[in-house]
């Protein structure tokens, strides 16, 4: 499928031909494909505690592909960072008493100590409860509140008055409270949110939260607010945390070609959690990523639009590399950034087939977004495989981009994380009903052995297919606003057999 032009792909690859235009193709070259890629993670992982995040084997992983990027003649830059890495020991508690009874509030399921919570005791303080309609999101919402209580705070959205956890504990602990509870609303009925965090707007060390911050669910938040309606309620807990400030870096790789005031930013995070050596979650991403900039100076490409690949930092610990990179950006450079593809977890055992949903972005990019969306669903459409379009909720790395003001369009693809497989989801796509898409996410498990190589390589074609009619457009913003010929022949299957997700 390619043209006669232009070199082969190694003898050793399985070309996978993802339309009649690509040549930007992937596939099992033993050498340098994502597979191979991956297993090179693993192994720098197994050297650094089984896992690649930012104190462990994130480095090694960086240092491997920068030289493989350097190799190939790329202007590789490591964006330094500061970054705050919360972790939670063992032997946190919350109780109170009331009318002398204590009652003790169980972890997981009842209560949680939030991320970035501050350390401390507290010993039979008095609690103070928030009963304004934004749970305390303005400086004002503590009348009545004595120095040394304990606020109990209720989070209802964080798009109330731009309000977030942050916002809510600082001005807590601003008021004098000692440490601070948030209840949930019957969002979270059965069990308290795990995973919730409490930082702020840069993710700097400068903004770390003093005081010791526990979560409560819809029910046990309830019953607390009851007894405290009855008389005086006494607040006893420990948080036993602790926060280290790390430095680490993205990495940031450019060739001399293209229009710079026409950049497209391909990125996947690099790090993994803690707990494991994280292939899927991000090596999946990564590889990819790694393989497409590998292929695009192989074959000497002379794109129309610049092209920076980009390997996030810390994003397990709150998207901070993505957000130090954007945040950093200045007028000119926001201007000159076309769109953000994002690559994270491609390989999920238990897949779907997802695209994020582009046409749900931030008021002036949800054209530009929808338009990476149909170029990427084109691939499926082609293939008359089944995929789906996801929440564009930000949660990845993308998140940042959209963020932005002003917002910068963004695409992205995925197959699955945490949550659990439909019935619907289980007919399109096989494997299970009611398991996980990855059963090993964020856990030691998550090792080669956990990726489905055969939609790796479907999402690997997606974003293939997507970047290399990017890179060529002539008018690319114009191609985002679905106006040019270009745009409709990209996306002709949809225009012949329509957008046809599984789940709109």
């Amino acid at each position: 499928c390619l043209p006669a032009s232009l070199p082969p792909c190694p003898p050793a690859c399985r070309l996978v031909c993802v339309s009649s235009s690509s040549i930007l193709c992937t596939g099992d070259d033993p050498r340098r494909s994502p597979s191979r890629i991956a297993l090179l993670l693993v192994a720098n992982a197994t050297r650094h505690a089984g896992s690649r995040s930012v104190l462990d084997g994130y480095n090694a992983s960086a240092m491997y592909v920068t030289e493989k990027l350097q190799e190939k003649g790329y202007e590789v830059v490591h964006q330094h960072f500061e970054v705050p890495l919360n972790y939670e020991h063992d032997g946190s508690y919350l109780r109170t008493s009331f009318q002398g009874i204590e009652f003790n509030f169980r972890q997981g399921s009842q209560f949680n100590v939030m991320r970035y919570s501050g350390f401390g005791t507290v010993v039979n303080a008095t609690l103070w409860v928030n009963t304004d309609e934004e749970g305390g999101c303005r400086a004002d919402s503590f009348g009545g509140l004595q120095p040394g209580n304990v606020a109990l705070l209720t989070y209802v959205s964080r798009d109330i008055a731009n309000c977030s956890y942050y916002d809510l504990v600082s001005n807590a602990d601003s008021a004098g409270a000692q440490a601070v509870i948030i209840a949930y609303s019957d969002a979270y009925p059965t069990s308290a949110p795990s995973r919730s965090r409490i930082t702020g707007p840069t993710l700097s060390p400068s903004e770390i939260i003093p005081v010791a911050v526990f979560s409560l669910n819809y029910a046990t938040g309830q019953q607390v607010k009851s007894m405290h309606q009855q008389g005086p309620l006494l607040v006893s807990g420990f948080s036993n945390t602790e926060v280290r400030i790390a430095t680490t870096f993205n990495v940031l790789a450019t060739l001399p070609r293209g229009n710079p005031a026409n950049t497209i930013i391909v990125g996947s995070h690099l790090d993994s959690v803690p707990a494991g050596p994280g292939i899927n979650d991000n090596g999946s991403g990564s590889s990819v990523n790694l393989e497409l900039a590998l292929l695009f100076a192989d074959l000497n490409m002379q794109p129309k639009n610049k092209v920076m690949f980009a390997w996030w930092a810390a994003e397990e610990w709150g998207l901070v590399g993505s957000q130090y990179y954007v945040r950093n950006l200045t007028p000119d450079q926001v201007a000159n950034t076309s769109l953000n593809l994002n690559m994270d977890m491609l390989g999920s055992p238990n897949y779907y087939r997802g695209v994020y949903n582009g046409s749900a972005a931030p008021a002036g990019i949800e054209t530009q977004s929808a338009a990476l969306m149909k170029i990427m669903e084109e691939t499926f459409c082609e293939k008359a495989v089944p995929y789906e379009l996801l929440p564009f909720t930000g949660r990845s790395d993308y998140g940042p981009f959209i963020d932005n003001i002003p917002p910068i369009p963004a695409g992205a693809v995925a197959t699955g994380a945490d949550g659990s497989k439909t019935e619907v989801e289980r007919t399109a796509f096989g494997g299970f009903a009611n398991v996980p898409y990855d059963t090993c996410y964020h856990q030691a498990c998550d090792t080669i052995d956990n990726i489905d190589f055969g939609v790796l390589q479907d999402m690997a074609d997606a974003v293939a297919t997507a970047l290399q009619l990017l890179l060529e457009e002539e008018d690319l913003p114009k191609f985002l606003m679905q106006d040019t010929d270009s745009y409709r022949r990209a996306t002709s299957c949809l225009a012949e057999k329509g957008s046809n997700p599984i789940i709109p």
